[in-house]
């Protein structure tokens, strides 16, 4: 938490006043961000990964004030999404001079996610994932998971609706960003300010196919080679294996069957000052800080 103390510490010196509070169980971030009032916070800055701000961005509502990272995760996509670094002045220049970014999350079954949704393999890869032993070995967790899941699961077909016209795969990735993973590029024409999904479509059923996609990503493979094809949509269904995992941002979110739009209410982010990202609003000097020991 080296990271975390430092980031405080900019803050406290360039007179920054904030509130820290330590999340316990799931549902702890989403309750914190609703509870933020616009009136007395200037930002609701989120210490943890990519799986807090998914619990975070479900508290959401209207008078929420932006979104703000402190990137303490394994992967940090969204971080690398908007160009955060994980340096502590980086950091604290995007929570007190950042420009605030509008995007729209997408849902599954209701719940939001801010970079992804997805069935099929890799959702189950998701699910084999125990947090104790990521916390420990990082992403390798998603390897060994891997391994166990090409044992354990079929990776059959699956049909879905998508905008509705009918799709035949064997994975689904929907997402609202470029990057998945980290730095890996799964939706290269995706764009947080866009409302809308790049669905990346594995067709490829089987065992052997799921462990070539999955070799190929992170060698930067699976778009060179064209390996997977991607369409622009707005509304995915998948109704095929009742109870399968659905995961979004990292973590098991639902279950099939799942509905997968775009949520009514946009989220203000704040991005970095020099971020790649178009973004629109002004700096801010206050923060409400959420951390969590679970991301």
């Amino acid at each position: 938490m080296d990271r975390f103390r430092a980031v405080l510490g900019l803050l406290d010196a360039v007179g920054c006043t904030y509130e820290v509070k330590e999340t316990q169980a799931a549902g702890d971030a989403a309750r914190f961000a609703a509870e933020a009032a616009a009136e007395t916070v200037d930002a609701v800055a989120v210490a943890g990964g990519d799986g807090t701000i998914n619990d975070a961005i479900n508290g959401f509502h209207p008078a929420t004030p932006p979104l703000g990272l402190i990137p303490l995760g394994t992967a940090n996509v969204l971080a690398h999404e908007i160009g955060l670094a994980t340096d502590p002045a980086a950091i604290a220049a995007a929570l007190t001079a950042g420009r605030c970014l509008s995007v729209v999350p997408g849902q599954a079954n209701g719940r939001r996610f801010m970079m992804m949704a997805s069935v099929g393999f890799d959702a189950h890869v998701v699910g084999g994932v125990r947090r104790s032993v990521k916390r420990r070995i990082g992403k390798l967790v998603y390897v060994l998971s891997a391994l166990r899941q090409l044992l354990r699961y079929p990776c059959p077909h699956l049909t879905a609706l998508v905008d509705g016209r009918p799709v035949t795969a064997a994975t689904l990735v929907v997402s609202r960003g470029r990057l998945y993973g980290g730095r890996y590029v799964m939706a290269p024409a995706a764009d947080l300010a866009t409302p809308e999904f790049q669905v990346s479509i594995f067709r490829r059923k089987g065992r052997l196919a799921m462990a070539g996609y999955s070799a190929a990503l992170p060698l930067g493979l699976l778009n060179r080679w064209n390996l997977i094809d991607h369409v622009v949509a707005r509304r995915v269904e998948v109704h095929a294996r009742p109870g399968d995992p659905v995961q979004a941002d990292g973590d098991t979110a639902t279950a099939l069957p799942v509905v997968i739009d775009l949520a009514d209410q946009a989220i203000e982010v704040l991005v970095p000052p020099d971020s790649p990202v178009p973004s629109v609003g002004a700096s801010r000097k206050t923060t409400c800080l959420e951390r969590s020991y679970g991301a």
